[in-house]
């Protein structure tokens, strides 16, 4: 009979650590206190399986030298014969215990938000959830580990060579892979469109004339130039798309953009908004309707697409191509808009939302310079990466929080939490609008080790004073947040559509019905035409 140990594939029983199994204990415990948004049976699950597997990793790592301790001084036995029954007997009543708890925060955080609670009866399937999370993830990293154990072994060298031989050789190969893939899903993802037919106004890409083939709009690009058709105004709203299959790169379609611009007139529109959108090619409806609706549709909204990923793998596979959209939007728009007189320009606003919020400050080192090539931005939902938001928000007034910065030396920038702080006095002409339970605007990699500013300092508006930073478990129940950021009512989580209005009123400095309340480019008129270039000429 062969010797299995000899097989080295073939699966071994494996006992759990003790340590390790006390402290997944700890943190699926400790995954039960609130955060940010309300969770359901499903995502509260999924958080607490990922904190467990997490505090089972910490525990086997500080278990090793107390097991070799143990080994040196009971050389039959590691570990007493009491201890997993000591902790059986303490483990399953504190979990029942912390999983009532956790289920009287989500009751009090789902009426802070106001959407329904996670009912009683179905709550327990949360433990469901996360004994599978946990024992998947186990048998994955016990899977890996058994591989790379059996290439290590010195009967397996030749096997190792030969593999790192392949490796150098497909290296290149292997590398480039990834993009295709996810290229070519990216595609796939952008022709999954709907019946929706072309639009008959010549004011939309897609439509009479249009340089933007329907075919080539993609999924968001179509539902983007039909919506808002209904909604009856003066003018007729112009709105540009231009999709991935409408030009091969970043600059081609910034430039298809702008002929798009040229063609329907809107240069002549009181306002052109250029808008950066969220990775899958997606843009927050209600805030570019609130713009033409106060506009009476005298306006002008142009888009380009650089991806159909979800924004969160967006970010982790092509961070570059939003920002390169961004930058190539900007130069060609404002490369043709230097080139009217200045009392003819429409007003130049900028608008990005979540990804494209970060996309849309990736031009600008400073508040200063974006002001100088736009007439006025609302950036929402900023993801905490942002470089231009951070280092904003970094400048705050001491008596300021980080939920609700105030800059006395940035009269130009306004930071706004809800409806409120959009209709105080002054004119910003750039307005951040970051809701205190915005997972996308606090999530960062940082709160696996370090307590940020918002959790030192008081919670904002519908967060629950209750609401602690704990290492590594703060960080996987804002992932947790992120899956539900959009699936609550307006005014919490990480839709902006009701505030949009009041925004763009207090950019523009204009009443609801689009007349201005001043002089729009106090502080640029005298400004030589000259001194606008483009971005990437600078």
């Amino acid at each position: 009979m062969a010797d299995v140990r000899a097989t080295p594939f073939i699966p071994q029983p494996a006992r759990l650590d003790l340590i390790g199994s006390v402290l997944a204990t700890v943190f699926g415990c400790l995954s039960l206190t609130p955060s940010l948004l309300p969770r359901t049976w499903l995502v509260q699950g999924l958080v607490s399986g990922l904190c467990a597997v997490t505090g089972y990793a910490l525990g086997c790592l500080a278990s090793r030298p107390l097991r070799a301790v143990l080994r040196r001084s009971r050389p039959r036995r590691s570990q007493p014969r009491w201890a997993w029954p000591a902790f059986a007997v303490v483990a399953v009543p504190a979990t029942l215990l912390c999983a009532y708890q956790g289920w009287r925060w989500q009751q009090e955080i789902s009426r802070l938000v106001g959407v329904p609670a996670p009912p009683a009866v179905s709550w327990p399937a949360f433990l469901m959830v996360a004994a599978a999370v946990f024992a998947g993830l186990l048998g994955l990293a016990r899977l890996l580990r058994r591989g790379v154990a059996t290439l290590q072994h010195r009967e397996h060298r030749h096997r190792t060579a030969a593999a790192v031989v392949v490796l150098c050789a497909l290296g290149p190969a292997g590398a480039a892979a990834p993009a295709g893939t996810l290229d070519a899903f990216s595609q796939a993802l952008d022709r999954r469109v709907t019946g929706v037919p072309a639009p008959v106004a010549a004011t939309r890409s897609g439509g009479p004339g249009s340089l933007a083939p329907w075919a080539t709009l993609g999924r968001e690009g179509r539902s983007f130039v039909t919506d808002g058709l209904s909604t009856p105004h003066r003018t007729a709203p112009i709105r540009v798309y231009a999709g991935l299959r409408s030009a091969p790169t970043s600059r081609d379609r910034a430039r298809l953009a702008v002929a798009e611009l040229e063609r329907t007139g809107a240069f002549h529109r009181a306002v052109l908004c250029l808008v950066i959108p969220t990775g899958t090619g997606w843009i927050d409806e209600p805030t570019v309707r609130a713009l033409e609706d106060q506009y009476d549709g005298d306006t002008a909204v142009a888009v380009i697409q650089y991806g159909a990923l979800p924004s969160w793998l967006s970010l982790l596979t092509e961070p570059d191509r939003a920002e390169d959209a961004a930058r190539a939007l900007l130069d060609e728009v404002h490369r043709a808009w230097v080139r009217l007189p200045a009392a003819a320009r429409p007003k130049l606003l900028l608008y990005g939302h979540s990804q494209g919020a970060l996309a849309a400050q990736s031009p600008f080192g400073t508040a200063g310079s974006l002001l100088g090539e736009v007439d006025g931005a609302l950036i929402s939902g900023p993801p905490n990466a942002s470089p231009l938001w951070s280092g904003l928000v970094a400048g705050r007034s001491r008596t300021s929080t980080e939920v609700s910065p105030e800059l006395p030396e940035e009269p130009g920038v306004r930071f706004a939490d809800g409806a409120a702080d959009l209709v105080a006095a002054g004119r910003p002409r750039v307005v951040f609008l970051q809701h205190p339970t915005d997972p996308v605007v606090w999530w960062s990699p940082e709160l696996i080790l370090h307590r940020p500013d918002w959790l030192r300092e008081a919670r904002g508006d519908a967060v629950l004073p209750s609401v602690r930073w704990i290492p590594f478990v703060t960080f996987w129940q804002l992932s947790g947040d992120m899956l539900k950021a959009l699936d609550v009512p307006a005014g919490y989580g990480h839709g902006y559509g009701e505030e949009a209005g009041a925004a763009w009123r207090l950019i523009t400095g204009s009443s609801s019905d689009g007349h201005e309340q001043g002089n729009w480019r106090v502080g640029r008129s005298d400004i030589p035409d000259s001194a606008y270039s483009p971005i990437t000429d600078r």
